[in-house]
């Protein structure tokens, strides 16, 4: 799933750190990683720090431009897509499974900064901020490289917590800079909006009707489509049918299930309405767009 780079170090299968910084940019491959015929669902955690350049994205569908001064952070589950990547890009990428190196965070914090993600994906940081987290990224480097150090998990876990502290720090700067324009009259709309979509990211394998979201948002199932649809341009259905079919098309082009086994997993009564419904959103059965 990731850019292959020359500055590249794996920690027991588990813990990843890659940079092209000095790399010509013919010597960085990115064929498979750039604008991939179909989306894939990412299984770890991803922090890209951009110095130059500028990679254009999309998860869960929405699309974003990561560039110099930028941090980019993808959660577990996400479902992307990577459109383009300047010739001229830099970024220090750190990426790890499960949730060993986010211990020792305030839970609080932990799960305010992670509903802050699922709306704003990169984060714009200060020249010394990106100095700092360029230092502590290289200082990673040092201890995986260092094979004779006995306790590399443990110092690998103090430097993300010093990353993850930061993270709060400019989630909390940028959140009191849109303060103002989140209290805006007529901003009503964007809140509900913005809640919807949250509860989907979470609950759209389960429930695909309007009618669930509206009951846990205590408000009508009709209240809710007016609002979605005059924050977005688009009507709530649509956005639970675009989250169902991008994790179906990243299931099917995975190759690790059946149809039926995809069926199960995205909790449709059998694999005969799955494939009216796919069919109905691509204009194909599931299993043709798997295997072209």
């Amino acid at each position: 799933m990731l850019p292959v780079m020359e500055h590249t170090l794996v920690f027991e299968n588990e813990f990843m750190l890659a940079d092209n910084f000095g790399t010509p940019a013919d010597m960085v491959d990115t064929s498979e990683f750039v604008s991939p015929a179909y989306p894939f669902k990412v299984n770890f955690t991803l922090l890209l720090f951009c110095t130059q350049g500028e990679m254009r994205l999309r998860a869960n569908l929405q699309e974003v431009c990561l560039t110099a001064g930028h941090v980019l952070v993808v959660s577990p589950g996400t479902i992307g897509e990577c459109l383009e990547i300047s010739a001229d890009c830099q970024v220090a990428m750190i990426a790890y499974v499960g949730h060993h190196y986010e211990q020792g965070a305030d839970m609080s914090l932990s799960i305010q900064f992670q509903k802050y993600l699922t709306h704003q994906l990169v984060l714009a940081i200060l020249p010394e901020e990106m100095e700092e987290s360029l230092a502590i990224y290289r200082a990673m480097r040092r201890k995986v490289e260092q094979t004779d150090y006995e306790f590399t998990r443990e110092a690998l876990n103090g430097y993300m917590q010093v990353l993850f502290s930061n993270g709060k720090q400019w989630m909390s700067r940028h959140t009191k800079e849109q303060g103002s324009r989140t209290e805006e009259a007529g901003n009503r709309q964007q809140q509900l909006f913005d809640r919807f979509l949250e509860l989907v990211q979470k609950h759209y394998r389960e429930e695909k009707g309007i009618a669930y979201y509206a009951a846990r948002m205590c408000i009508t199932p009709k209240y809710l489509s007016q609002a979605v649809h005059k924050a977005s341009g688009r009507h709530a259905g649509d956005w639970i049918r675009d989250y169902v079919i991008l994790e179906a098309k990243a299931l099917l082009k995975s190759q690790a299930y059946t149809v039926q086994q995809i069926s199960d997993l995205l909790n449709f009564a059998n694999p005969s309405f799955f494939g009216k419904y796919f069919r109905a959103a691509v204009g194909c059965s599931p299993r043709k767009y798997m295997l072209e």
